[in-house]
Order: structure tokens, then sequence, then C-alpha cells
């Protein structure tokens, strides 16, 4: 059963997508429902952010595909400021990834733009009460994943070898600094380097990095 908010409960609604029709939609949608008190709109990240470091808004419906700053910075930057802050972003496509960071950033919800008007009010609704809400598709993905073995975190796939060898890179050693401090050959860091590389879908130590980063591990983790 869908939890309702309490019946006295109003939220400040902040809609930040940079299409007009959508705002225009969005607003003609959400204008007249019970728990809307008002609807501010953004058409940009930067504006999103300005706005909520100004107001606490019960409830963001944010956009990831947005000029400048995306969706998935700018809710990054709002829950910096105020980590309460009830976000769910609106997304064209499905990415498991984006759904992973941003959920473990904080955001709430993950909708995409096929669902229909009732699943956007069930969204708020449910993340105003303090809970999370993926469209049927999102869940449909991630339990596709469990079932396949695809772990949430893939530096879990690794090897401790491997592990301690991407951890050295990630500190942004060189494969002759890493042999000389295992007592290794260089080819063997090659060869776990490029094992553990397949396994993590990278191909530079730059993507790797990158990778560490959206599941937080930094150096020593």
């Amino acid at each position: 059963m869908q939890n309702e908010p309490s019946i006295d409960l109003t939220i400040d609604l902040l809609i930040v997508d940079d299409h007009q029709l959508v705002l225009s939609g969005m607003r003609s949608l959400l204008s007249t429902h019970a728990i809307i008190s008002s609807i501010t709109e953004a058409g940009t990240g930067e504006e999103a952010v300005e706005l909520a470091s100004k107001h606490a808004y019960g409830a963001v419906l944010m956009d990831l595909a947005l000029p400048g700053m995306n969706g998935a910075e700018a809710s990054r930057q709002i829950l910096a400021h105020n980590p309460s802050t009830p976000i769910i972003v609106l997304a064209g496509k499905l990415e498991n990834d984006d759904v992973r960071e941003l959920l473990t950033a904080g955001v709430r919800g993950y909708i995409t733009k096929g669902c229909d008007a009732d699943e956007v009010v069930e969204a708020i609704q449910t993340v105003v009460n303090g809970e999370q809400h993926m469209s049927a598709d999102v869940a449909k993905h991630f339990a596709f994943d469990l079932l396949n073995g695809r772990p949430d975190n893939p530096f879990d796939q690794l090897t401790p070898r491997e592990r301690e060898i991407v951890d050295e890179l990630i500190d942004g050693k060189r494969n002759r600094r890493i042999a000389e401090q295992f007592f290794i050959s260089e080819k063997t860091v090659s060869t776990h380097r490029t094992r553990a590389f397949q396994k993590l879908e990278v191909s530079t130590t730059a993507e790797l990095v990158r990778l560490a980063l959206r599941h937080g591990i930094t150096r020593g983790d």
C-alpha cells in the first residue's frame, strides 16, 4: 500500500528542466495536487543549486540531461548543502551506474521519462515520506543485475593482489614502482593490471580513478 503523506502536509516543489514545455506540463499536472503548496521552476543545474541554497524545498524533481551543470552534479551540490532534501531524478534513459551513484549520494527517487503522470505524483509522495522510489523499469534492471551476479561495487570482483595493485594505480604509482614495492616483476604487475581493468571495464588509469570516485574508493580503502 502506498504511504500517503499527512493530510496537513504541504510542500514547496522545485522542478528543474531545460525544456519549457516539460516545465509547463509538470506545473499543470502537479499544481492542483493536495500536497503541493507552491512550484518553482529552474532551467539549469546552476540555477537549481542557487535556488536550493536559499530555500529548503520539500521536494526537487530534477532532470538529468541539463545544459552546463548536469542534473547529477546539481543533485550532489544540493545534497551537500542540505542532505535531507528529497530529490527525484528524471532520466531520459536508464543507466544503472547513474542509479547506483545517485542513490548512494542521497537521491531518494529515480524515474524515467516513460513513466505516467500518476507515478510522478506517487514518487513525490514516497520521497516526502522519507522513503525511496524507483520506476518499475529501474527496479527490473536492478533485479536483472543481481540475478546475473553483477556486484553493486565492481571492485569486489578483484583478487586481493589485483586490488592492491589497483590501489597503487589510483594513488598515481607506475608499474615499475609497484613492482619494486611488492617485490614482483613489472610483467606480473602488468598482468594483474590488465585482468583488473578487464573486470572493471576500464581501459585507462584516468577511467579507473573516475570509477573509484563514483564508488567512494580512495587510497587505502
